[in-house]
């Protein structure tokens, strides 16, 4: 995997995206942990 390309497209991204890629995986950490937590109420199958 090119690291260099990587790096230049992570330095072309604005704050702006970082900020949605930042929530997306906040959202998805937050949904994972409720559904984890969910599963731990009702007993894992």
């Amino acid at each position: 995997m090119p690291l260099k390309s990587l790096k230049e497209k992570a330095a072309k991204l604005k704050s702006w995206q970082w900020f949605l890629l930042l929530y997306g995986v906040g959202f998805i950490a937050v949904l994972t942990a409720s559904y984890g937590i969910k599963l731990l109420m009702t007993g894992l199958p």
